[in-house]
């Protein structure tokens, strides 16, 4: 994988703190129209374009994913007690 590296660049807070994104990281990065999402890692603001899922997903607790896990576990273990994988 390439990683590019973009020279820093400028950009100026017009009313309403309303800024462009320089096109070159508009291209890259965002399709227009797009939902992009904004966070704020110590004392910079992040903007990552976001994908969106023409279908309803539902987010599970970590308790629910661990117990996953668990069961993965177990059945893997009894698949290879029969030789299955």
């Amino acid at each position: 994988m390439q990683t590019v590296t973009y020279e820093d660049q400028i950009v100026q807070l017009q009313s309403r703190w309303v800024f462009t994104l320089p096109r070159n990281l508009r291209e890259d990065f965002f399709d227009e129209n797009r939902l992009a999402k904004i966070s704020r890692v110590g004392r910079k603001i992040v903007i990552e374009p976001l994908t969106t899922l023409p279908y309803s997903v539902r987010r599970y607790a970590d308790s629910e994913v661990d117990d996953f896990f668990d069961l993965d576990d177990e059945e893997s273990k009894e698949l290879k007690t029969k030789g299955i994988i």
